[in-house]
C-alpha cells in the first residue's frame, strides 16, 4: 500500500504546486477572480472527473 501511494501522491503534489504557482502568477498580472477562475479549472476539474472515472471503473457510478 506504501509504495503504491507514493505513485499516486508525488506526482499530484508536484502538478498542484506548479498549478498553484501559476495560478498565483495569472492572479497577480490580472486580477485575483482570474485567478481563482483558472485554479477551479486547472485544479478541481480534473480531480472531480477523475473521481467520477474512478467511481464508474469501481462500479459506484
Amino acid at each position: 500500500m506504501g509504495s503504491g501511494l507514493s505513485f499516486i501522491f508525488i506526482p499530484l503534489f508536484l502538478y498542484v504546486t506548479l498549478v498553484v504557482i501559476l495560478c498565483v502568477k495569472v492572479a497577480d498580472k490580472t486580477s485575483w477572480k482570474m485567478g481563482w477562475l483558472f485554479a477551479t479549472a486547472l485544479i478541481f476539474f480534473p480531480a472531480g472527473v477523475l473521481t467520477i472515472a474512478g467511481m464508474y471503473e469501481s462500479g459506484t457510478w
